[in-house]
């Protein structure tokens, strides 16, 4: 028999067909990356200087021999923020460890690269999971990998970005808890844990979506069995026990002790009216808030060829989330309500982009399948994979032109309050983006007295203290999770200091443990005795916040023998 005719007889040869459509997705995952790594250089855009001062930390720490990372003593200019202690960073851990072999430029695209491709992975095998076929499946992964806004995101928006790589394992496990294969409740606990462990807020709104589909399956199904509940509560508690590190802080560090989170409100200039919607596909690349022109096509053409119940409920989830990208959706009524988190509309594309590339691959793939046989599907596997290559470069040529004509980002004093400025990044200039205020998320997750002022939150980004009716201006000596400042005091006083006091924020002075207060900048209040005085902040976690990660390896350990004794038995 011909080899290339088995390459595509799913019941033949499955393992050599996965192996062909991942080196295409692997093809696909190089040329672009190469693409953007050739120009040894990064826009430094939107929220690129937070996540970026988040893995120079780690990294940092990493090579003085601290794994954890609880606070910004060498980044977020030394003012201890806990930007890691609550916002997760552990998918930043493989971004660290490639510094150590790469070039920071390098060091970025490697990391790009292997996000990519695990999405790539993710969502195929997930496609293959839900429809059974395989070039639905291939098809399902390119478009959805390299959609023009997962593609804007991974420019800058990091923790949407690896939030996405899980959501079509999300949704496979939602589908197999209500509608398919109950028995399989583990892949909605293991989804929904990676998705908490990069990005909290998308938990947040791929909860709003399983809602939804809750309510629908209760609908057209007239209830739902006690079976269906268990496996959903189940799904759901062991989901909690994975992600315990991610939700303990939260309990011991942050309710009642007056932290802000983020800006909340609704962006409106970030809604998309329906002109942008429904024409930017169509146009040249320049703003990449947008769906694909097939997904355009697939919202304009699907319902004439959509058979099923369970296609129209795909087809009006995506209808539905388009919509809540734009103007239309009356957001001004969600004031003062949790929606307010979601920020910018343009969030939803990722749902959308789900959803209809789902209708867009069963729907192409059986109208190819039909038309094409034997040796050609090779060649047509192919040709998708060159063609989605080509309109990824086309997505991401505006970037790429960015970058030969933007300006290479200029040194700044280390005390800047100037916003980083949207410049080029190379390897020589790197650290200069450190020196400068992080444009978004300098101040999150800092007590909100911290930020009644602009004065207030300046003389932190300064290193300003106070003593006796003095401002000082200190140096910080920095060691992973530790800030000292040499203090010269004329009379005992109390000095309050430009790091921020967290719960279980320690201070020793002279190398003694010593009691602090908050002072009225968030920041640590210590009385010093005269002479001079080496005062050390540092931050000690609650031993609850250990004991979480024992339960949550012991959680997951326990799950990977569940899933091969599982596997063990449904294969008999």
């Amino acid at each position: 028999m011909d080899v290339k005719n088995n390459l595509h007889n799913n019941k033949s040869n499955p393992r050599k067909l996965n192996l062909l459509y991942l080196g295409l997705l692997l093809f696909v995952t190089l040329l672009t990356t190469l693409y953007l790594a050739s120009s040894k250089a990064i826009f430094a855009v939107s929220d690129w200087t937070f996540h970026a001062a988040r893995v120079e930390e780690i990294y940092l720490n990493l090579k003085s021999g601290s794994f954890f990372t609880f606070i910004a003593a060498r980044t977020f200019h030394n003012t201890g923020a806990a930007s890691f202690l609550f916002y997760p960073c552990i998918f930043l851990y493989p971004w660290a460890f490639l510094r150590f072999i790469l070039s920071p430029v390098n060091a970025f695209y490697a990391w790009y690269a292997l996000v990519t491709f695990a999405t790539a992975t993710i969502s195929y095998f997930s496609m293959k999971a839900y429809s059974k076929k395989s070039l639905a499946s291939f098809i399902f992964s390119l478009v959805y990998t390299f959609a023009p806004y997962r593609l804007y995101l991974g420019e800058a928006v990091f923790g949407e970005y690896l939030a996405v790589t899980f959501l079509p394992l999300l949704f496979l496990g939602i589908y197999e808890v209500l509608w398919g294969d109950k028995k399989k409740w583990y892949l909605l606990a293991i989804s929904g844990a990676l998705v908490a462990y990069a990005h909290i807020l998308s938990v947040f709104l791929s909860l709003q979506f399983a809602v939804i589909l809750f309510i629908i399956k209760l609908i057209t199904s007239r209830g739902i069995s006690k079976d269906r509940i268990k496996s959903l509560l189940l799904s759901a508690g062991v989901c909690v026990f994975l992600v315990l590190p991610v939700i303990v802080p939260f309990f011991t560090d942050f309710i009642g002790q007056g932290l802000f989170s983020a800006y909340p409100g609704i962006v409106y200039t970030m809604a998309m009216g329906p002109r942008n919607l429904l024409l930017n596909p169509f146009s040249a690349p320049k703003n990449s808030w947008n769906l694909s022109f097939m997904l355009m096509l697939t919202i304009l053409t699907a319902w004439a060829f959509i058979k099923s119940r369970r296609n129209w409920i795909i087809y009006g989830l995506g209808l539905f989330a388009c919509f809540l990208t734009t103007r239309y959706f009356p957001w001004k009524l969600t004031a003062g309500t949790p929606f307010e988190m979601v920020q910018l509309p343009v969030r939803y594309l990722s749902y959308a982009s789900l959803f209809l590339t789902i209708l867009f691959a069963l729907g192409s793939s059986s109208v190819l399948e039909e038309h094409v046989t034997g040796r050609k599907k090779l060649a047509l596997s192919c040709s998708l994979a060159v063609f989605m290559a080509l309109f990824s470069l086309s997505s991401l040529s505006v970037y790429r032109d960015t970058l030969k004509h933007v300006q290479d980002m200029p040194k700044t004093s280390a005390n800047s309050t100037q916003p980083a400025p949207f410049k080029r990044l190379r390897d020589y200039n790197y650290y200069n983006q450190f020196n400068y205020k992080i444009l978004f998320g300098a101040f999150d997750y800092m007590p909100k007295s911290s930020l009644t002022s602009v004065q207030k939150r300046n003389s932190l980004l300064m290193h300003q203290a106070y003593l006796n009716g003095k401002t000082l201006t200190l140096s910080p000596l920095i060691k992973a999770n530790q800030i000292s400042y040499q203090v010269k005091s004329e009379k005992a006083a109390d000095v309050d200091l430009p790091v921020i006091a967290y719960k279980h924020t320690t201070v020793s002075v002279n190398g003694q443990k010593h009691a602090f207060r908050r002072g009225n900048r968030g920041t640590v209040v210590v009385g010093l005795k005269r002479g001079q005085n080496t005062v050390t902040v540092g931050y000690k976690a609650s031993p609850v916040f250990y004991l979480s990660i024992v339960i949550s390896i012991l959680s997951w350990l326990a799950l990977l023998i569940y899933l091969v004794k599982f596997k063990a038995k449904y294969a008999q």
